[in-house]
């Protein structure tokens, strides 16, 4: 059987919105109307589509299976005609756009701003607005259309996200150029767990995944210090109060000083660490998205792989 239905993109940016902001009341807010009529608009999207889109009675919004497939719908004309948009404006020569994508905290430092200066002089009508999180924040963020794409560490698979270029970085010891460690050429994770650590917070990936190399080993990680801040580990280590674990690239400037140094661990785990340029399942990248991604693949992924886009 065929269903007829009309459905107006304005209504479903109604429950969109609702959904976002977990109630009709914060959607209003959003949208600048009244609550009434965020609920009238949801109820006339039910009544177009013949079947409940959220589950009545409840105090926060909560989609049905056919509430999902609505937004899902609502996402893929959004970003055609995002896609559209960008076409169109490539082929006018008018260049202009915005881009919103997330990184992680290990990627500021002057390769970024290198790569970022590159595009905005090549792109110089587009606007930027870049978010630092972790990466299970960017995921969510990208699920939920507040960034185009995201740059992060190793993140956990999930099915309607996916890489869209990858490039292995293994993640190294950082110490003082005078540590008693610092001319070796690797170290155990018995050596490294029994080192004062300054090391970032557990919902970042790069922890996640020192602590797995730990556990497999039969150890624990203890940092005497963790912060979701580079600048902040990177001063441990300079300051010879904790050894931190990072990506050579995360602190470069201070390794071409002279003061650190990095040396490897004998971790499967963290020497298969990958970068990802994420991006929601079917999400077509209009021309800008595209140069600006493609910067940062050729000049902020230190060593990219070969990786098909889907």
């Amino acid at each position: 059987m065929r269903i007829q239905m009309h459905m107006h993109d304005r209504r479903i940016r109604f429950l969109y919105e609702a959904w976002r902001n977990g109630s009709m009341r914060a959607a209003a807010d959003v949208l600048n109307v009244a609550p009434s009529s965020v609920s009238r608009q949801i109820a006339q999207l039910e009544e177009e589509t013949g079947t409940d889109l959220i589950e009545h009675g409840r105090r926060e919004i909560r989609l049905t299976d056919a509430g999902h497939a609505v937004l899902d719908y609502y996402r893929s004309q959004q970003a055609s005609l995002e896609f559209l948009e960008g076409q169109l404006l490539d082929i006018t020569s008018a260049r202009a756009g915005h881009v919103e994508f997330a990184i992680g905290e290990g990627f500021l430092g002057q390769a970024l701003y290198d790569t970022l200066d590159s595009f905005m002089k090549d792109y110089p009508r587009i606007t930027l607005n870049v978010s630092v999180t972790d990466t299970t924040q960017m995921m969510r963020m990208i699920l939920d259309d507040e960034v185009h794409f995201g740059v992060g560490f190793h993140p956990i698979s999930h099915p309607q996200i996916l890489s869209r270029y990858r490039a292995t970085v293994p993640l190294m010891a950082i110490m003082h150029v005078g540590h008693p460690l610092a001319q070796r050429q690797s170290l155990s994770m018995a050596e490294l767990c029994a080192e004062a650590l300054a090391l970032m917070g557990p919902t970042f990936r790069i922890r996640q995944m020192i602590d797995e190399a730990a556990t497999n080993n039969g150890l624990m990680v203890a940092p005497i210090v963790t912060s979701n801040s580079i600048g902040l580990l990177s001063r441990m280590a300079i300051e010879r109060r904790a050894m931190t674990v990072l990506p050579a690239f995360s602190v470069a400037a201070e390794l071409a000083r002279g003061e650190l140094t990095a040396v490897s661990v004998d971790a499967p785990q963290l020497q298969s660490v990958y970068v990802h340029l994420l991006a929601r399942r079917n999400r077509r990248f209009p021309p800008h998205l595209d140069a600006l991604s493609d910067h940062i693949r050729k000049r902020l992924l230190p060593s990219t792989l070969s990786s098909p886009r889907e």
